[in-house]
């Protein structure tokens, strides 16, 4: 266990916001302890347990954090991206039938191997991204104040544009 030793409460160094002080009755001093055994970390998303779903010290906002639980908005839009996906791919394979053409390289590859792959390999490929997107949403994107969770409403928001579009093709 870390410990250090102050003289007043305001000698607490910034960076140790976990830290509670208690009394030193041998030496009449503050001693600061770490109320936790760990920080939450990224794994700790995935357990039954836990209850943190936000940070509630400014001080622990400013950089990257962990928790433990995720809202219902996040569950939302995570179902929904993966819902808008598939009918992506429904919409796309309908464009293919109307003699449209599919320009990403990798949906080709699998389109060559048939609907079903293109379908399967489309939502897995989306399937495997969200998770990390849901765990590392309160990680600032390249050093900014903005978080890696601000990307699921935007991905939400451009697959809703995409199929808008598809849909216009298909009235053509």
């Amino acid at each position: 266990m870390h410990e250090d030793r102050f003289d007043t409460m305001t000698d607490l160094v910034p960076g140790d916001h976990h830290a509670l002080p208690r009394a030193d009755s041998n030496l009449g001093r503050r001693v600061v302890v770490d109320r936790r055994r760990a920080p939450t970390g990224a794994t700790d998303a995935f357990r039954l347990s836990g209850r943190r779903t936000r940070v509630r010290r400014a001080l622990e906002r400013e950089g990257p954090f962990f928790v433990d639980r995720f809202d219902p908005l996040i569950l939302t839009l995570t179902v929904g991206v993966l819902v808008l996906c598939l009918i992506d791919g429904l919409l796309t394979i309908e464009l293919l039938d109307l003699n449209s053409e599919e320009i990403n390289p990798v949906m080709r590859l699998l389109l060559r191997r048939g609907y079903l792959s293109f379908l399967m390999g489309k939502y897995v490929l989306t399937a495997a991204g969200l998770p990390f997107l849901v765990v590392y949403k309160n990680w600032p994107l390249f050093g900014t104040r903005f978080r890696a969770g601000f990307l699921l409403p935007v991905f939400f928001a451009l697959y809703l544009g995409l199929l808008t579009y598809q849909v216009v093709l298909l009235q053509r």
